[in-house]
């Protein structure tokens, strides 16, 4: 294992100091992207070699410095499941943009190799470091990399303006995480991370919660846990389709991975704590899911399923905290392992999405789905990869998404055994806005097919004659990962007892594994649930242990029964559709009603705007959603052409927090002014300053 570390370091150095070489980087751009391929597959390698085999190696140290501490680095669980992650996004994001770069799409430069290649060398460090200062300084030079992945087509205002807006919620997250290291190791002085988690461990419960708040945030910032997400529409607007794939199916499961490595650390947290983390992923997932519905613009769509998904996560880790608090290590093991199974199902399924959607872009030069349409004729293929990515993120069954919300849903059915009354209706309110927020999911994804890939084209009869076409490498990227995804769907509980290693580096204490994996059809009597669904009749399939069963008194869920059975109804289906019948019964096709008009037109159809038009309306008050009305032409008694124009108020981008940055400047101003105005004016300011500081110094002593 630490060979293959080594190896990718190697093959990552290699490319940058290639590019530096000016006639080298030349004749060899484009093809370095294949080098690019090379490090992450090894990277990818390394972690599923760390899962397997259950070892965590360690890869070097460094000498012990006096104030630093030693910088030791090692792959454990947790780290091996991010390298495996991370590897093969990268190295499936690779080859697409091998065959972008054949066309000279935007990010596929010789420079950007060079950037990606510093991301996952910084990466490598960031999920190996043992000490908090190696993990910061990493943490800060993956942060300024994305940076540069959404500053690409930096020509364009927006792309400046997005940019900027990552880099300030970067900074202001790195900030949090700079205030959580001071307190988790100013009263020893120790930044080891064995050292600082058992200062933690034995701190009073004020600190762990307070240590953990601001590395939830500060992490959170590059994950997108609200109040920190404001950056991800317009920066996965702004990028390229195959680094949004890397943003958004990897380095958005980063600051996951900071917060469980924080969460490993602090150990037990406060119940209100718990309870405001379960909240605060709800409403990501309402918001974020409702925000999917009424947009149209696949990117910033799909930026919003994010803030979904994550959202869905933060919901596991919380209830994960909850169970874990009251050591509960059954239902505890139930909702990380929700935890693990969404993270693997959403960076599969969110690169997959992206990767479409570039290549529809690409194609078409729009990703507006009011202008797309009819494109499942055109482009069969990358039609059919949109599918697969659009039902695992519906979280439609048997597909990933919906073992990991099923999984989710019933540990915050079994609170009840963990908390008091008032606890307990808070938890059932918040799944009831999940289930909501669910419901808005499938919602969404549903017209993300529909009015993409099966609708009528809107656009000009040209844009579906371009020359542009899938090659073989952008074809085996989406190949590659659709077959993950639905792999990985189909039979989850297959990389279960791996995930179970990685809950262990989390959990102080984690639940036995046959509690969610049961063999019951080695021993049907201890499952009559299955028994009596046809489990020990059904023996040879699907496979023993292919049913997720939380615990006792618990809905029990068989992805591949779900399969099986959509594959029956399927061939039942066909062979009705071929069977010779009377012509009594016969099919008959009549042309449609087309309400007098002789032939139908594109323009008649609805549109994504008026499919979302009934969630805006009921949730108007919520999102601030008005129409202005202006006559254009006609009289108002017979009009003949009106100019509408919708606005919505965007919670979850920048918009709500201009009145509070307005606010705060004309404060600063007036303090300007009070500061250099007067004399006496300065040295008060000085004086209430120094009196803060004392009183801080008294407190905190």
């Amino acid at each position: 294992m630490p060979e293959l570390f080594w190896m990718s370091l190697v093959v990552f150095t290699a490319i940058i100091i290639l590019v530096a070489i000016r006639p080298v980087r030349r004749q060899l751009d484009g093809k370095l992207w294949l080098g690019v391929f090379l490090g992450a597959a090894l990277q990818a390698l390394l972690g599923l070699l760390g899962l397997v085999t259950h070892r965590a190696p360690l890869l070097f140290a460094l000498p012990t410095a006096p104030a630093l501490g030693t910088w030791a680095f090692r792959a454990d669980a947790l780290s091996s499941l991010l390298f495996l992650l991370l590897g093969c996004i990268g190295a499936v994001s690779s080859l697409m943009a091998v065959e972008h770069a054949k066309h000279h799409g935007a990010g596929t430069s010789a420079g950007m190799t060079a950037v990606v290649s510093v991301q996952f060398v910084f990466t490598s460090f960031l999920l190996t470091a043992q000490n908090v200062f190696p993990l910061l300084i990493a943490w800060e030079a993956m942060s300024l990399c994305a940076y540069a992945y959404v500053l690409v087509l930096h020509q364009r205002r927006a792309v400046r303006r997005a940019a900027y807006i990552t880099l300030l919620v970067s900074e202001v997250g790195f900030l949090l995480l700079v205030l959580a290291a001071i307190l988790a190791t100013s009263r020893t002085g120790a930044f080891d991370f064995v050292q600082v988690t058992a200062h933690l461990r034995t701190a009073s419960a004020g600190l762990r919660d307070t240590v953990f708040l601001l590395a939830l945030f500060g992490f959170g910032a590059k994950s997108g846990i609200l109040p920190m997400q404001l950056w991800m529409p317009d920066a996965y607007d702004a990028a390229p389709a195959h680094l949004n794939a890397i943003l958004a199916g990897g380095l958005l499961n980063l600051g996951l991975f900071g917060v469980l490595r924080v969460t490993a650390m602090t150990g037990e947290l406060s119940v209100w704590v718990s309870l405001i983390v379960v909240w605060l992923g709800v409403l990501a997932l309402f918001a974020g899911a409702l925000f999917a519905v009424i947009e149209s613009r696949l990117r910033r769509l799909l930026a919003y399923s994010s803030i979904e998904n994550v959202g869905l996560m933060v919901i596991s880790l919380g209830v994960a905290t909850v169970f874990a608090a009251h050591h509960n290590a059954r239902f505890a093991n139930v909702a990380m392992m929700a935890l693990f199974v969404q993270m693997v199902s959403h960076a599969l399924a969110k690169a997959l999405a992206f990767l479409t959607v570039g290549e529809v872009g690409r194609r078409f030069g729009s990703t507006d789905l009011e202008r797309l349409g009819g494109l499942f004729q055109i482009m069969p293929g990358v039609g059919l990869a949109l599918l697969i990515a659009c039902l695992t993120l519906a979280t439609v069954a048997p597909f990933s998404g919906f073992a990991s919300e099923w999984l989710t849903l019933q540990g915050m059915l079994q609170v009840y055994r963990s908390l008091s009354g008032p606890q307990e209706v808070l938890v059932a309110v918040a799944g009831m806005f999940a289930a909501a927020g669910a419901a808005l999911a499938v919602t969404a994804f549903l017209k993300v097919f529909v009015f993409a890939m099966t609708a009528r084209s809107r656009t000009s009869p040209a844009l579906s004659e371009r020359p542009h076409r899938t090659s073989f490498w952008g074809g085996a990227s989406l190949s590659l990962l659709g077959v993950l995804s639905l792999a990985y769907g189909w039979f989850p509980t297959s990389v279960m007892p791996s995930f179970q290693r990685v809950i262990g580096d989390v959990l102080s204490s984690t639940g036995p594994l046959r509690n969610i994996v049961p063999t019951v059809f080695h021993s049907p009597v201890s499952n009559p649930t299955m028994v009596s669904l046809g489990a020990g009749g059904l023996g040879f399939f699907p496979a023993p242990g292919f049913v997720i069963q939380p615990g006792e008194f618990v809905a029990t869920i068989a992805p591949t029964y779900i399969l099986l059975w959509f594959v029956v109804f399927a061939l039942l289906a066909l062979g009705i559709s071929r069977l010779p019948l009377r012509r009594a019964y016969a099919t008959r096709t009549v042309p449609a009603w087309l309400g007098g008009r002789e032939h139908r037109a594109v323009a008649s159809e609805y549109t994504s705007s008026a499919y979302a038009n009934p969630y805006r309306m009921f949730w108007s008050r919520l999102i601030g959603y008005q129409i202005n009305r202006q006559l254009v032409s006609g009289t108002a008694d017979v009009p003949r052409q009106w100019q509408l124009q919708r606005k919505t108020r965007q919670w979850l981008g920048t918009e709500h927090w201009f009145i509070p940055t307005k606010a705060f400047l004309r404060l600063t101003a007036k303090v300007r002014y009070w500061q250099h105005g007067y004399l006496w004016g300065y040295l008060v300011t000085i004086l209430g300053a120094v009196l803060v500081m004392l009183a801080i110094a008294a407190l905190y002593r």
